[in-house]
């Protein structure tokens, strides 16, 4: 549905500035001549985010890089770090490191998106089964924007103000820095896990997510054939088992075999983080990477994003799992969402049209899941990003000439009907 209806949509100049000062020159320009702002970091969105819809200028802050802090020097212990927009997730996590702290969340993507993109365009990833989504109360310490004016000014974003810029595709304010907490690293370890059927997976994805003195960094159940689309997994699975892959500290290995004996899986292959035979680090076989993977198999599969709720998680997953087996097999992750255990998911399906997808939303929300749309590259239309008095009221002072993401707050009507989808989406 992207593919087709962003084809041709160009931005008319591409700005690549080198420094935050660069960035303001920029801007100041753009704003002066009333030409729209799309603002880019690596590119690794999956909604569109990146795309210019009504032309203009693309600047793309990839160069804006560097840690600027990451301890408060009046304590003896680190409780935060500040980087750049620009900057490597990844590379911000390995500095961290060689200190024995790490971030407590990062997307599967962390390898190549930047720490900026990650917050405009992000949601939860490889730590929200610990940690939560990036919308949680202190899992954003601060950010950094800069408005579009004449004179661009920063301003700095603390406490409940953050999620107003927080998922907002740039919307209302450049992101020029960002404040994250840290945690203690531990050692992890990767596990793959089969099991001779799902409902099994599903149990033991939900009992290990539950068991809170269980420190735990990826939890992700994927139905058969699931594992068959992955080569570097493949062989790893016996051929009709459903997997679950986990990342899980090396203290609490020994429950988590424990666990798996119970709930009738084997542990099929275990390694340090980033150490495993299959090439690449385990978490780039869950969240929105693995789609991409599964696509190497078939291109014209696809993903919904659901949301299931927590009050009765595994019954619910075992509903979606069995009742909507025609429209292909199960994957979600498992995630906090204020502080109650959920999962983020749906079938893999095999795009047929619009109107399939349609029915899949229609069949989901019967079940009681809460449907996001990652098919648009409208905020109302998606579902996940609350828009409301308070991202309003930051867009006019951040943005007084509305040039930031022109179309994906107030979208063009045949946009919205084109990628629009009968869901209802998240609430918090």
């Amino acid at each position: 549905m992207l593919r087709e209806v962003l084809r041709g949509r160009n931005a008319e100049i591409f700005i690549a500035p080198r420094t935050k000062d660069e960035l303001a020159v920029a801007v100041g320009a753009c704003a002066r001549a009333r030409v729209p702002i799309t603002v880019r970091g690596a590119g690794s969105g999956q909604f569109g985010q990146g795309v210019p819809l009504s032309g203009g200028a693309v600047i793309d802050v990839a160069a804006i890089t560097g840690i600027v802090d990451w301890a408060d020097k009046s304590r003896a212990l680190p409780t935060s770090v500040r980087a750049r927009t620009g900057t490597i997730v990844s590379d911000i996590d390995a500095h961290l490191r060689r200190s024995g702290w790490e971030l407590r969340m990062h997307p599967s993507s962390a390898q190549h998106a930047t720490i900026g993109g990650y917050i405009a365009g992000g949601h939860a990833g490889v730590g929200s089964c610990q940690w939560g989504i990036l919308r949680d109360t202190g899992n954003i310490t601060a950010i950094e924007v800069m408005t579009v004016e004449e004179q661009p000014r920063l301003v700095e974003l603390r406490g409940a103000a953050v999620t107003a810029v927080q998922h907002a595709f740039g919307a209302n304010g450049i992101i020029t820095e960002v404040e994250l907490p840290v945690a203690p690293a531990w050692e992890w370890h990767e596990l793959v896990v089969s099991f001779p059927t799902f409902e099994q997976a599903l149990r033991f994805s939900v009992d290990l997510g539950n068991s809170d003195g269980l420190l735990t960094k990826v939890i992700s159940p994927q139905a058969h054939p699931l594992p068959r689309y992955l080569p570097e997994l493949a062989d790893l699975v016996p051929d009709g088992d459903s997997m679950v892959l986990a990342l899980v500290a090396v203290q609490s290995v020994p429950n988590v075999v424990d666990l798996i004996a119970a709930t009738g899986g084997t542990l099929r292959y275990r390694c340090r983080e980033g150490k495993g035979c299959y090439g690449s680090p385990l978490y780039e076989f869950t969240w929105g990477h693995s789609l991409s993977r599964y696509q190497r198999h078939n291109p014209e599969l696809v993903g919904l994003m659901g949301l299931f709720p927590p009050d009765r998680l595994y019954q619910s997953l075992a509903a979606v799992h069995r009742d909507c087996a025609d429209l292909g097999p199960l994957k979600v992750e498992l995630k906090r969402v204020g502080g109650r255990l959920s999962a983020q998911g749906s079938p893999i399906i095999d795009f047929v049209s619009k109107a399939h997808l349609e029915r899949a939303t229609e069949r989901l929300e019967a079940l009681g899941v809460s449907v996001a749309n990652p098919h648009t590259p409208l905020l109302g239309a998606g579902g996940m990003k609350p828009w409301g008095a308070n991202e309003a009221a930051l867009k006019r002072e951040m943005d007084p000439f509305a040039l930031l993401a022109q179309g994906k707050v107030e979208p063009e009507s045949s946009l919205a009907l084109a990628t629009g989808l009968p869901n209802r989406g998240w609430t918090y």
